[in-house]
């Protein structure tokens, strides 16, 4: 489902919760017309939780989920075909390296069953002479490993192409009974008016609990493989931050780190593992699209002159992040004592 809809979900959720606190079931149990609104509005709310609980269980992939699959097994791909490519060139055997794709975007952009078809291609031809590209470029465990996430990818109900576009709706059943809430948020808006002088508490906590959440994010994707510069192995438990969101993810075994919402827009994302050079780098983020990334890092052990240079430079970063918004902000200030001072 899309932010909106979680908003939804949320403010719908909050309603009920403030309807059936005990001390504001005493305000309005008398009011016939409110009480039957407040009854139909947590039994839609329920139905909606319900219907978005279905849909989400026979449509599994509609949202984020597959598409993050397909990219992750996707990188996985580029990466160890890249690794093979380069010990059968060594050994002169240039036809079966080129059977091997390592370019990412070759499975990546392909439709789900064309991915799927390519990726068991390159692993089949991987297996089959993985005794010729030896253990130092490809083991069999990173096969094993490869193999499960393409299976995984594969099990997924869905389509990678249904995902971002920002206004999804899992199911007709799921998206009518979000409407219904909806609507019966508005009628409770009207009715709680005759609340508001003889019961102002309760009229300011329902109109409160009715307002939408801001809707800061949406769901923006980013993926981003690590790897050893020198050796170009992928890399495990390196943690990343970015300044465009909260989460604070870290690498798995194949070296991919995802974030699921980021602000879309210019950002800036700091990596860092012990034993390797933390790197800073400049990232724009485009909503609505998988982004994918990738960030190589230097062995070598932080010196205490790196650590300065790299905390100034993010603290300089965090505090324009701040005066742009407080310019933004008294922007808007000013822009409303402008539209004050024309209507006097």
């Amino acid at each position: 489902m899309n932010n909106i809809q979680v908003a939804q979900g949320t403010r719908n959720l909050g309603v009920c919760a403030f309807l059936t606190l005990p001390s504001n079931l005493a305000i309005y149990n008398a009011d016939i017309a409110f009480s039957a609104c407040a009854t139909k509005t947590e039994a839609d709310c329920l139905a909606a939780v319900l219907a978005g609980d279905k849909a989400a269980a026979d449509n599994s992939g509609y949202s984020l989920d597959k598409l993050i699959k397909k990219q992750e097994v996707c990188e996985v791909a580029a990466n160890l075909c890249s690794r093979s490519r380069v010990k059968l060139d060594m050994l002169g055997n240039h036809t079966l390296a080129d059977a091997l794709n390592g370019t990412f975007t070759f499975y990546s952009i392909a439709a789900d069953v064309q991915c799927a078809n390519r990726l068991m291609n390159v692993y089949d031809v991987m297996n089959d002479n993985l005794l010729l590209i030896t253990a130092d470029y490809l083991t069999a465990p990173q096969l094993t490993g490869f193999l499960a996430k393409i299976n995984g990818f594969k099990a997924m109900k869905g389509s990678a192409v249904l995902v971002n576009t920002n206004n999804p709706v899992l199911t007709k059943a799921f998206d009518t009974a979000m409407r219904l809430t909806t609507a019966d948020i508005a009628d409770l808006k009207s009715l709680v008016k005759d609340y508001k002088i003889p019961h102002p508490a309760f009229y300011n906590g329902l109109m409160k609990a009715c307002k939408l959440p801001d809707i800061t994010v949406r769901h923006t994707p980013v993926v981003i493989t690590i790897t050893d510069a020198n050796t170009g192995v992928a890399l495990a438990g390196v943690k990343g931050t970015m300044l465009a969101t909260k989460e604070l993810p870290m690498s798995n075994v194949s070296g991919i780190m995802e974030y699921a919402t980021v602000k879309d827009g210019a950002t800036t994302g700091t990596f860092e593992k012990v034993g390797y050079i933390t790197k800073i780098m400049a990232m724009g983020i485009v909503r609505g699209k998988m982004n994918s990334f990738t960030v190589s890092l230097v062995p070598g052990i932080m010196t205490e002159a790196q650590e300065k240079a790299i905390n100034a430079t993010i603290a300089q970063l965090i505090a324009d992040k701040q005066a742009k918004a407080d310019l933004r902000k008294a922007a808007k200030i000013a822009a409303l004592v402008k539209e004050v001072v024309v209507s006097f």
